[in-house]
């Protein structure tokens, strides 16, 4: 292996983009001035790369508020995709991946529509039927650089700043859904979550959750849907003792098995040693962790839906 490939480091980021729409009209902010978008700078989606321990909802209405936007409520992700760039920076050769979430938002009644602090990014209203797609910006639009990437502890011994996102899926068949129960190598052990775990590096979410559902359950399945990015903020330490300044966020998705069967856990000897079928009127009492109890309220809509159509 070269030097030069060597000493190239890895950022894992976030980009949320914002569809504001008004009727047949959607909310668009000039590109960037380096070719997004075709022959020229074009408008896209107001957007931004979420800095560490900003949820979703939190950067999406900093985006917005940069185009004069106030007073908005973020709805679900409509769509997610994953894009690998090495980039040339100061600090050195950098390896990103960037996983793009564009989100459905409204303007809240009292909401505004006003000048942008700098004066330099201006929405406009725009046909959306005009559009052959979402205006999302390209990668290259947003700047990376080394300082981002996770880094190494401390000699002062002030937490490591870690970012780590994941994703999960909420699997049901008739009124179970398929759960997960935590080995003694996690810092929950004997709690019950959804099937998943972290995005590795050029990992597409969805594929992400497809893959962690059959480590862990032994079970193929199918994403349906992406139902919301949940969000936490902590200081703690990991598995291994490090002093974390902890940022989670959790991709949630749909997804259905393709064959119904006992669960059985592949990857033995990791975060996971136990899965189940259960009953949704079981399983509050399992003591469930915060996505799987978010999971839960997913399943028991899914189910009241089948039940009423």
């Amino acid at each position: 292996m070269s030097a030069a490939r060597a000493s190239t480091r890895r950022l894992q980021r976030v980009v949320v983009h914002a569809v504001l729409r008004s009727g047949e009209h959607l909310f668009v902010v000039p590109g960037p001035h380096d070719g997004v978008g075709g022959d020229g700078p074009g408008d896209v989606l107001p957007a931004v790369v979420l800095r560490h321990g900003e949820s979703p909802s939190e950067g999406l209405r900093r985006a917005l508020a940069a185009a004069g936007v106030g007073g908005v409520r973020t709805g679900a992700p409509l769509s997610a995709r994953s894009v690998v760039s090495r980039r040339v920076t100061p600090g050195g050769p950098l390896d990103v991946h960037t996983v793009h979430l564009v989100h459905a938002v409204t303007l809240l009644h009292g909401g505004h529509l006003g000048d942008p602090p700098r004066g330099d990014r201006h929405g406009r209203w725009v046909q959306a039927a005009a559009l052959p797609e979402l205006p999302v910006a390209a990668d290259g639009a947003f700047a990376a650089a080394v300082e981002q990437a996770p880094g190494a502890p401390g000699e002062d011994g002030a937490p490591v700043r870690r970012q780590r996102l994941a994703a999960y899926a909420v699997v049901v068949a008739g009124e179970r859904m398929l759960l997960t129960r935590l080995s003694p190598r996690t810092p929950s052990p004997g709690r019950w979550t959804l099937p998943g775990g972290g995005v590795d590096h050029g990992e597409h979410p969805c594929d992400a959750a497809v893959r962690e559902v059959r480590e862990e359950t032994g079970m193929d399945v199918d994403v349906d849907a992406l139902v919301e990015v949940g969000s936490e903020h902590f200081t703690g330490r990991s598995p291994a003792g490090v002093l974390e300044d902890f940022h989670a966020l959790r991709v949630v998705v749909t997804a259905t098995a393709r064959q119904v069967r006992e669960p059985v856990v592949l990857d033995v000897g990791g975060s996971t040693d136990l899965a189940r079928w259960v009953p949704l009127e079981q399983a509050p009492s399992l003591g469930l962790v915060g996505v799987a109890a978010r999971g839960l309220q997913v399943a028991r809509r899914a189910v009241g839906q089948a039940a009423g159509a």
